[in-house]
C-alpha cells in the first residue's frame, strides 16, 4: 500500500465508520415498519441472494464491524497523538542543548560561574524529555 492509499485510507476509515453506523440504524428502523410477513419475505429473498449471514440483517457481522472500526480508529488516533508529544519533546531536547551550549560560554563572558542549580534544571528538563520520547515511542506505556 502506498503513501497515498494509506493516506486516503485514513481520510476515507471515519466516513465509512460513520455510514456503517447509519446503515445499522435504517436496518433497525425498517425492521421496526415490517410485518412479520414482510420480515419473511425480505429474509427469503437476502438468503437467495446469498448475503443472510446469521441472520437475514447481518446484524452481529455488522456489529462486529462496527467494533473493529473504532478500535482501529482509536489505535490510529492514539498512535497519532503519541508521534505529536515524541516531537514536541524532541523540540525540548534541542532546546536544552542549546541552553547548554549558552551555559559554557556565559563563565567567559559574564565575569563568574553558571549557577548549579541552572545548569541542574537544564538537565532534568533534557532527561525528562527524552523519557517522554522513549515512552511514546513504547505508545505510552509506563
Amino acid at each position: 500500500m502506498n503513501a497515498t492509499t494509506t493516506q486516503a485510507a485514513a481520510i476515507g476509515a471515519p466516513l465509512l465508520l460513520a455510514e456503517l453506523r447509519h446503515a445499522d440504524h435504517i436496518i433497525k428502523v425498517m425492521l421496526n415498519a415490517l410485518t412479520t410477513q414482510q420480515q419473511a419475505r425480505v429474509g427469503a429473498k437476502l438468503e437467495a441472494a446469498g448475503v443472510a449471514g446469521e441472520g437475514m440483517t447481518r446484524h452481529h457481522e455488522r456489529a462486529a464491524a462496527i467494533a473493529a472500526g473504532a478500535a482501529a480508529l482509536s489505535s490510529a488516533s492514539t498512535t497519532g497523538r503519541m508521534a505529536a508529544i515524541a516531537q514536541q519533546a524532541g523540540l525540548i531536547v534541542i532546546s536544552a542543548q542549546a541552553v547548554d551550549g549558552l551555559l559554557q560560554g556565559m563563565p567567559s563572558t559574564v565575569g563568574g560561574a553558571v549557577p548549579p542549580a541552572l545548569v541542574r534544571s537544564v538537565a532534568l528538563m533534557r532527561g525528562a524529555a527524552q523519557s517522554v520520547i522513549a515512552l511514546a515511542s513504547q505508545g505510552g506505556a509506563a
